[in-house]
């Protein structure tokens, strides 16, 4: 019998060029049975921020900057993905691979590229690739000759490989480029990889009472023990399993970026 939590989920913009609410829906359909009534699409991720902290959502699957500000502030990351065995990823600094620049350009300042980021607060699709040129003396801040915010990382390889712009960042597990990114991949090359940061992960609003975000917490560890439900929610938040991080796992992703 479903109780009466009523509860709000969101979901970020890395998952397609535009907020999906066909994808939504899919969702919806699953996290039913945990009682959410309701399945939101974001355009940004600063949205997506804005109204879990507020409490206008209750939970979110969020990157994992999100999931370490909800962290420092008193919130949980309830369940963070496992994508073929790593829980963990980086960021791949990419061009297409018939290009002949590299890294060392930018630092000389004898190439200004145009980069096509994801968001502002997408981690792989731009802050630990900006961090990670900072730390090669790349004034990031005066690098580029035109950034871009395309939304989502498939619009970010669109643009690269229509030569729309010269460079972007991609998430990545060890196994590379094309082991998440398929054919498209082959087209591509990383000039540098970053620094590892926990995966995507479910993280509870800091705003949610302490005995409704319980409640929360058990109604999807309840909902992940049915087989159909597990598998349908894996593939719609494209991972393959999940596991329940310790906390602080996530809090110093902050001091890295």
């Amino acid at each position: 019998m479903r109780g009466d939590l009523d509860l709000k989920f969101g979901l970020p913009p890395s998952l397609g060029r535009e907020p999906s609410w066909e994808l939504a829906r899919e969702l919806a359909a699953v996290l039913d049975d945990a009682e959410f009534s309701t399945v939101i699409p974001f355009a940004t991720y600063e949205d997506l921020e804005r109204q879990l902290f507020s409490g206008e959502i209750d939970a979110a699957w969020a990157p994992p900057m999100i999931c370490a500000r909800v962290e420092t502030a008193g919130g949980t990351v309830a369940l963070r993905g496992i994508r073929s065995g790593e829980r963990t990823y980086r960021s791949a600094i990419v061009a297409r691979s018939q290009d002949v620049f590299d890294l060392g350009a930018l630092h000389r300042g004898t190439f200004r590229p145009r980069v096509a980021w994801v968001d502002r607060s997408s981690v792989g699709g731009y802050l630990l690739a900006r961090a990670h040129l900072r730390r090669l003396g790349i004034a990031v801040d005066t690098a580029f000759l035109q950034e871009s915010m395309l939304g989502s990382y498939s619009a970010c390889i669109d643009a690269l490989l229509g030569f729309e712009t010269d460079l972007s960042a991609l998430f990545v597990t060890k196994r590379g480029l094309e082991a998440f990114w398929g054919p498209k991949a082959r087209r591509l090359k990383a000039l540098a990889y970053t620094e590892e940061v926990p995966n995507d992960g479910v993280v509870i609003s800091p705003s949610l009472l302490p005995d409704r975000a319980a409640k929360l917490l058990d109604r999807l560890h309840r909902l992940l023990e049915s087989a159909a439900s597990h598998q349908q929610l894996t593939s719609i938040l494209r991972v393959d399993d999940f596991d329940r991080p310790s906390p602080g796992t996530y809090g110093p992703v902050l001091k890295l970026l």
